[in-house]
C-alpha cells in the first residue's frame, strides 16, 4: 500500500464537488480495503459473522448476501467505512491538510474510530465484555498483580500478560484456558451484561480476582485474545439460549391465567433515521428506569439491560417481545437471578415505559425520562423527586 495514498487522494479531490477520477478512486478504494481488514483481524472480528457489525444476510465476509444483492459482506462494510471517512468528515480531514503534510494517520484512526462505534451499536455484548474485562485488567495491573509483556499497552487483542517477565502465553494448554474463562461466567452472569454504574465497577472487582486465579492453574501468561474470546463466545452462547422460545410454558401468565398484552419492542432497520429512532427509545427508558427505586429497582434495570441488549442483537425487521412468551419466565428467573413471582409485573412497568417513550419519539413531544403522576409501580420517585432536577 502506498504510504500516502489517503492524503494524496484527499490533496486531489476538487472543492466544487466533482467525483474523483477512476484510477484515483480505485487506488484509495483497495488501500482502505486492505486497512479494513487488517482492522478487523485485529480486533478479532475478521472471523465472526458480519452481523456483528450490522450487516446481514451473509455468513462471512467474503460471502454475497442473500436475494438480489450482488455485493459481498466487505464491500457492504467498505462502502460505509468510505462514507464515514471521505463524505462525512472530508471538510476536517482537508482542513487538517492545511496545517499537516500528510493526514494518513487520521485516515487509520477513522478507520478504528468507525469499528469501535459500529460494534458498539451491533455487538453490545461482544463490547460490553471487551470493556468490562478491559477494565478488570488495567485494575490488576494497577495492582501489581499482573503486567503487560508484550504488546500495546493500551490493552488490545495482541497485548500479552503474565505474572513475572520472561513468561510465555499459553499454547498447548490454550483449550484448558479457554475452558477455564468461560467458566467464568458462572458467576459472572448476568451482572457481566447488565451491571451498570456502581455494581458494574464490582463486576469489574470480581473478574480481577478471577485473572489472579490463573496462576493457581499453572498459566504464567495469557494473551488479552486468549481471555476475551472464550469469555466473549460463551457470553453470547449463552443469551442466545436464553432468548429461545420456550418449548412448553408459557408467557408470563397473571394469577388468574390471563397473559398482558405487552408492547414491542422493535430493533432498528439498517436505515440511518430508523436506528437514531431506535436508540433515542432505548436511551429514553434507561433513564425511566433510572428513576424507580425501591427493592425492585435493580431486577427492573437488570431486565430491561437484558431486553435493550437482546434488541440490538436481532437482525433488522426482527422482533424481541416482552410478553408473548420468548423468553420463558422460568429461564429468566433462572439466569437473571429474578424472582419468578415478580416477572409479570416488571414486564408490564416496563410495557409503559416503552410505550409512553415511544409515543413521546413520534414529534408531539421531546424524548424524556417517562414519569407518571401516581404510578402505582412501589419505588417510583414522586414529581417533587423527579421534576425539579436541573
Amino acid at each position: 500500500m502506498e504510504r500516502e495514498v489517503f492524503t494524496e487522494y484527499v490533496r486531489s479531490l476538487d472543492p466544487s464537488g466533482e467525483p474523483p477520477d477512476a484510477e484515483s478512486f480505485d487506488r484509495v478504494w483497495q488501500a482502505l480495503e486492505g486497512a479494513l481488514i487488517s482492522e478487523l483481524r485485529r480486533r478479532g472480528l475478521w472471523h465472526h459473522p458480519p452481523s456483528y457489525l450490522g450487516v446481514y444476510g451473509s455468513r462471512s465476509w467474503r460471502e454475497s448476501g442473500s436475494g438480489e444483492r450482488e455485493v459481498n459482506a466487505l464491500e457492504e462494510l467498505l462502502a460505509a467505512c468510505y462514507s464515514h471517512i471521505f463524505i462525512r468528515r472530508l471538510g476536517g480531514l482537508k482542513a487538517q491538510l492545511r496545517v499537516k503534510d500528510s493526514i494518513d494517520g487520521l485516515v487509520f484512526l477513522g478507520i478504528r474510530n468507525f469499528l469501535h462505534d459500529t460494534q458498539k451499536r451491533h455487538d453490545p455484548l461482544g463490547f460490553r465484555v471487551f470493556e468490562v474485562l478491559r477494565s478488570a485488567v488495567r485494575a490488576s495491573i494497577d495492582a501489581g498483580e499482573l503486567r503487560v509483556l508484550e504488546g500495546d499497552r493500551r490493552i488490545r487483542n495482541d497485548t500479552v500478560l503474565g505474572f513475572a517477565d520472561g513468561a510465555r502465553a499459553a499454547g498447548d494448554d490454550g483449550a484448558r484456558l479457554e475452558a477455564l474463562v468461560a467458566g467464568w461466567n458462572d458467576t459472572l452472569l448476568p451482572d457481566l451484561v447488565t451491571a451498570r454504574g456502581a455494581a458494574r465497577r464490582e463486576v469489574i472487582e470480581r473478574l480481577r480476582r478471577q485473572l489472579a486465579t490463573l496462576r493457581d492453574h499453572g498459566l504464567e501468561a495469557v494473551s488479552f485474545r486468549q481471555l476475551v474470546d472464550p469469555l466473549k463466545n460463551d457470553v453470547r452462547g449463552r443469551w442466545g439460549a436464553l432468548m429461545e422460545p420456550p418449548e412448553q410454558e408459557k408467557a408470563f401468565e397473571l394469577g388468574d391465567g390471563e397473559t398482558p398484552a405487552l408492547v414491542r419492542l422493535v430493533a432498528p432497520d439498517s436505515s440511518v433515521n430508523e436506528r437514531d429512532s431506535f436508540e433515542k427509545l432505548v436511551a429514553c427508558v434507561t433513564e425511566s428506569v433510572d428513576v424507580v427505586t425501591g427493592t425492585a429497582a435493580s431486577h427492573l434495570s437488570t431486565l430491561w439491560e437484558f431486553l435493550a441488549t437482546g434488541a440490538a442483537e436481532t437482525a433488522p425487521g426482527e422482533e424481541l417481545a416482552l410478553g408473548d412468551g420468548r423468553p420463558s419466565a422460568r429461564k429468566l428467573s433462572r439466569h437473571l437471578h429474578i424472582p419468578r413471582e415478580r416477572i409479570t409485573g416488571l414486564f408490564e412497568t416496563l410495557g409503559g415505559l416503552v410505550e409512553a417513550c415511544r409515543s413521546a419519539s413520534s414529534g408531539k413531544q421531546p424524548v424524556n425520562p417517562f414519569r407518571r403522576t401516581g404510578d402505582p409501580v412501589a419505588g417510583t420517585r414522586s414529581e417533587t423527586d423527579t421534576g425539579r432536577r436541573e
